[in-house]
């Protein structure tokens, strides 16, 4: 199966290993900002395609730095060549995709993603770490996406009430995670906002099961060799920032799936 490897977000160390190990699988694309390491771009650029993205200063919503992940995602989608995307944080790395690409050529339809912070607890929160599908399902997913946030005009928290999901299923506010996934399901002519309004909390979670088991697939960090994900956006002030083994973050106060039928 060919697959196009898009590394988005600013240059790190881990960007550099990270496209060493995907050049093995596929081809690569490290979509980062203008303003990174000039060094570092140089050295990625003769190796591999890079697309320098245009800084800017967001306005409107941004929580979870999402502006800023959906240009750099997005601007890395357009330039693939091949009909799969694998999308990978540049301050994560992982050193075995074989497994991941098994998985996504079993699931052609479907979007794969890992299971660190693909969260049993919460309804429609896959993780969006590593997701991997359909060039045009990654597209349209990122442009739903940017029509779904420009409805919030500040840069703050927004409670789902305010999107009308109004049971306590949800994580409390509209994350990077929801957005997403429900964008992504948009695109799949799946409107799960307006599906899911008059439904009680029985009909919520069997709904949501049978959608998100249709429609996703799961790569487990234990299977992906080596890992770092990195959980910065940690609530706990004294709690972990990263994860290097799956076992740590499965034990973790806040829940990870080791499998679909967890939800």
């Amino acid at each position: 199966m060919e697959v196009t490897f898009v590394i988005q977000g600013p240059i790190t160390c881990e960007t550099m290993k990270t496209v060493e190990v995907c050049k093995k699988y596929g081809e690569v694309i490290v979509s980062c900002w203008d303003n990174d390491c000039p060094r570092l771009i140089k050295k990625l650029s003769k190796q591999v395609k890079v697309v320098k993205n245009k800084f800017f200063n967001a306005k409107g919503y941004n929580f979870q730095n999402i502006q800023y992940h959906i240009e750099t995602f997005l601007q890395g989608v357009k330039e693939a060549k091949t009909e799969y995307v694998i999308k990978i944080r540049s301050d994560e790395y992982f050193t075995d995709m074989s497994k991941l690409i098994e998985i996504i050529s079993k699931n052609k339809d479907k979007i794969t993603t890992s299971n660190f912070l693909f969260r049993p607890d919460v309804l429609f929160h896959p993780s969006d770490h590593v997701i991997a599908g359909k060039k045009k399902s990654l597209f349209a997913m990122l442009i739903w996406s940017m029509d779904f946030i420009k409805k919030f005009k500040e840069d703050k928290p927004v409670s789902v009430k305010k999107i009308g999901l109004k049971s306590d299923l949800f994580y409390k506010d509209v994350t990077a995670e929801l957005t997403f996934c429900i964008s992504y399901l948009k695109g799949k002519g799946i409107d799960v906002v307006n599906d899911i309004k008059n439904m009680n909390n029985d009909e919520l979670k069997k709904y949501h099961k049978k959608i998100i088991n249709n429609h996703y697939a799961l790569i487990r960090a234990s299977d992906m060799g080596n890992f770092l994900f990195r959980f910065k956006g940690n609530p706990d002030i004294t709690g972990p920032t990263a994860f290097t083994n799956e076992q740590d973050f499965l034990n973790y106060e806040i829940p990870s799936i080791k499998s679909m039928k967890e939800l």
